[in-house]
C-alpha cells in the first residue's frame, strides 16, 4: 500500500513538473513570436511580467530592451527634427539668392550662359533633395498605405526611364502585391534603376526579381556594369558618398533617400558586388491592413 502512495506522488510531482515545464515552454515561444513582431513592426507593447520564475526573467529583460530602444527612437527622432528644421532654414535661405543669380545670368546672356545655368540648376536640385532626405529621417512627411502592385510599379518606372537610357534592357521578374505608400515606393524604384543605369554601358542589362511570402517581401535590383569596389560597398547608402572614378553627375542623395523610404516600410536594404555587377537587395515586412 506505502508503495503504491509513493508511486501516486511520484507521478502527481512528476506531472507537476512536466505541467510547469509545459507551460514555460509556451511562455517563451509567445514571447519570441512576439518578439519577433516587434522587430518586424506588426508587433505591440510587451507587458512586465508578475510573476517570480526564471521565464518572467526574460519577460521582463525583453520588456526592458523594449523600453530602452523606443527611448532610443524618441531621442533620434527629436535630434531628427531638429536637424531637418536647421536643413530647411539653410535651404530656404538659398533658394532666394539662387533664384536672383538665376535672373542675372539670363539678363547678361553671357558666353558662359548655358554653364552658369547648369551649375545654379545642379545646386538647385541638392538643395531639394537634401531637403527632402532630412524630412524623410525626421517622419516630415506622411506616408499612406495602401495595396500596390509592385511589378507593375517597376515597369511604369522604367518606362519613363527608358527614353534616357534606350540602349539598356531591363526586365522584370516575380509578381508582388503588398500594402505600402506607392509613391515612395516608386521614388525608391526610380532611384535604384537610374543608378543602375548610370552605372552600366551601353546595352547593359538591369534585371529587377520580387517575391513575396506570407511575413516578407524580397526585391533585387541586379546590374552588370561590373560593381564597386569593396571597401566602398559599406559607404553606397551615406549621403553625397561617391565612389572613386564615380562619373555620375548626381548629388550624391539616391541612395540614402531609398535606404530611408525602406526603413519608413520597416525593411532594410544591402548592396553587395556580384560576379558581374552591382546587386541591391530589398527585404520588407508584409503590413497587414488594421481594422478597428
Amino acid at each position: 500500500m506505502v508503495g503504491y502512495i509513493l508511486s501516486g506522488i511520484l507521478l502527481l510531482a512528476l506531472a507537476a513538473v512536466l505541467a510547469r515545464r509545459a507551460s514555460e515552454a509556451r511562455r517563451l515561444n509567445h514571447l519570441s513570436e512576439a518578439m519577433e513582431d516587434y522587430l518586424t513592426g506588426h508587433g505591440g507593447k510587451l507587458q512586465l511580467s508578475l510573476k517570480e520564475d526564471t521565464v518572467a526573467r526574460v519577460e521582463n529583460a525583453a520588456e526592458e530592451m523594449q523600453n530602452r530602444i523606443a527611448a532610443a527612437e524618441e531621442r533620434f527622432r527629436l535630434e531628427a527634427r531638429r536637424t531637418s528644421g536647421l536643413t530647411a532654414d539653410i535651404s530656404h535661405q538659398l533658394k532666394t539668392p539662387l533664384a536672383s543669380l538665376r535672373l542675372f545670368c539670363e539678363m547678361d546672356a553671357s558666353a558662359h550662359f548655358e554653364q552658369q545655368i547648369s551649375q545654379i540648376e545642379r545646386m538647385e536640385t541638392l538643395i531639394s533633395s537634401l531637403l527632402r532626405l532630412e524630412k524623410l529621417c525626421a517622419d516630415g512627411y506622411e506616408f499612406t498605405f495602401a495595396e500596390e502592385n509592385i511589378r507593375a510599379m517597376a515597369e511604369r518606372v522604367w518606362s519613363q526611364l527608358q527614353p534616357l537610357w534606350p540602349d539598356r534592357q531591363v526586365t522584370v521578374e516575380g509578381e508582388a502585391v503588398i500594402r505600402c505608400d506607392g509613391k515612395w515606393l516608386e521614388e525608391a524604384f526610380r532611384n535604384l534603376i537610374k543608378n543602375a543605369c548610370e552605372h552600366t554601358e551601353s546595352g547593359g542589362r538591369i534585371r529587377i526579381r520580387m517575391e513575396r511570402t506570407d511575413r516578407n517581401f524580397y526585391c533585387t535590383v541586379e546590374d552588370d556594369g561590373g560593381g564597386v569596389r569593396p571597401e566602398d560597398l559599406p559607404h553606397l547608402f551615406e549621403r553625397f558618398y561617391r565612389a572613386e572614378g564615380e562619373k555620375s553627375k548626381g548629388a550624391g542623395l539616391g541612395l540614402a533617400i531609398v535606404k530611408e523610404i525602406i526603413v519608413r516600410h520597416h525593411g532594410h536594404i544591402t548592396a553587395e558586388n556580384t560576379g558581374k555587377g552591382l546587386r541591391f537587395a530589398i527585404s520588407m515586412p508584409v503590413l497587414e491592413l488594421v481594422r478597428s
